[in-house]
């Protein structure tokens, strides 16, 4: 099987919406966001399980600071990402007198490092960045995040409903094996909950009502 291209992975990476496991933090008058590293890996794992990646040796500068390599690949197409060792405010870190880069400073620059090789080679989690620096573009605020994961809930919620109204309305048919059935008036009650599409709180007690009714024939 041939090696995918460039355009192969950027076409199948960059359509993934990250929203789900990116996390965000307000860092002075902004909000950056990003995808922790084991996220990352585990959606490229995923796609190409044979991808692999390699860290390189850290740099020092004479001012001190230093810098970390990454190098990502994917059967024959790979890119190099280089990343300052930064601290929580994204400042690089300067050795001195009171404060050098650690062993863990480093280790989360190379896995920034690997976030960011990732984002550049296959399009993952691009749209968080901005001129190559590891701040996001377009910063997705905690609120819009739970607002994504909220409406993804409430769409998993519906077909679950739609599920347990189905089965309650075979309740009705005379072929049923239990002698009591769900009443119509409670089916009527789930059908409206589900054309209006929530709330969810309004949807969860649907389930939870109806369910506890199917229950209770099965087990008179």
């Amino acid at each position: 099987m041939s090696s995918p291209t460039y355009a192969d992975i950027w076409k199948s990476m960059s359509a993934i919406d990250v929203s789900e496991w990116t996390q965000s933090r307000a860092v002075g008058r902004q909000t950056l966001s990003w995808i922790p590293w084991s996220d990352c890996m585990a959606i490229l794992q995923s796609h190409y399980p044979d991808f692999e990646y390699e860290f390189y040796p850290i740099t020092l500068y004479p001012d001190g600071s230093a810098e970390v390599g990454c190098k990502v690949s994917i059967g024959e197409v790979s890119r190099v990402v280089f990343l300052p060792v930064m601290d929580h405010k994204f400042n690089a870190i300067v050795a001195g007198p009171e404060s050098s880069p650690s062993s863990r400073d480093i280790n989360d620059a190379r896995w920034r490092a690997f976030v960011k090789c990732t984002a550049i080679l296959t399009g993952l989690g691009f749209n968080l960045f901005r001129a190559g620096e590891g701040k996001p573009a377009e910063p997705i605020v905690r609120d819009e995040v739970k607002a994504r994961r909220e409406k993804k809930t409430l769409a998993t919620k519906l077909t679950q409903l739609s599920e347990v109204l189905t089965e309650c309305e075979l309740s009705r048919d005379p072929d049923y094996p239990y002698g009591r059935k769900v009443k119509v008036k409670d089916i009527k009650l789930g059908k409206q909950v589900l054309k209006a599409g929530g709330p969810l709180l309004r949807v969860n007690k649907a389930i939870a009502f109806l369910t506890k009714e199917l229950n209770e024939i099965k087990e008179s």
